[in-house]
């Protein structure tokens, strides 16, 4: 009965997204092939990649760029970042631009956001961030804007390396919460015996 349970909640995992569901899209999972979507990578000051993920530390970082129209993110509601080290007294920050200059933020704090190991950060708080008007990044997107540029820069002391860049629909829960949801799908199967 237990593998039958596992069984059922891979399915409903797998219909979900079978049925048109995209939960998030990789912009940079720093593997050998690049970053995906579209985009260029640069690196900045030092930030570098090797073995899967990427190391940045005082003013280094990543530039993606992409040729207009750019990426149209309208079906996410923020970036997810997985994020490990040390921000010390320095900082993670990110930097957007819609094609046409449609939006634009600068120095959004990635950093303030982090838990668990993922920084995570709407389009909602970046907006209040820099002083757009509520939505005004979500209603570009949905206009058929796209992200042409991103950023993404430590300063200070920050010693950190980071994986799996995306746009989301949510937050990455925690890996003990994902340990939780299997869990409560043993427990509901063991009750209907």
């Amino acid at each position: 009965m237990r593998a039958f349970a596992a069984i059922v909640c891979s399915s409903a995992v797998v219909s979900s997204a079978s049925a048109g569901f995209l939960s998030s899209a990789m912009i940079d999972d720093f593997s050998g092939s690049g970053p995906g979507l579209g985009f260029s990578r640069q690196d900045q000051n030092g930030g570098s990649v090797a073995g899967g993920f990427a190391s940045m530390s005082g003013a280094s970082g990543f530039h993606y760029l992409m040729d207009s129209p750019g990426y149209v993110a309208s079906g996410f509601s923020g970036f997810s970042l997985k994020v490990d080290g040390s921000l010390g007294t320095g900082g993670l920050y990110l930097n957007v631009i819609g094609a046409d200059f449609n939006f634009i933020a600068f120095g959004v704090d990635f950093g303030s956001t982090i838990s668990n190991g993922y920084a995570w950060i709407t389009f909602s708080q970046i907006d209040a961030a820099v002083g757009n008007d509520p939505g005004a990044l979500q209603g570009a997107l949905g206009e058929g804007t796209g992200f042409v540029g991103i950023g993404l820069y430590t300063t200070g002391n920050a010693a950190i390396t980071v994986d799996d860049f995306e746009f989301r629909t949510s937050a990455v829960p925690a890996p003990g919460a994902l340990a939780l949801l299997g869990v409560a799908g043993l427990a509901g199967g063991r009750r209907r015996r």
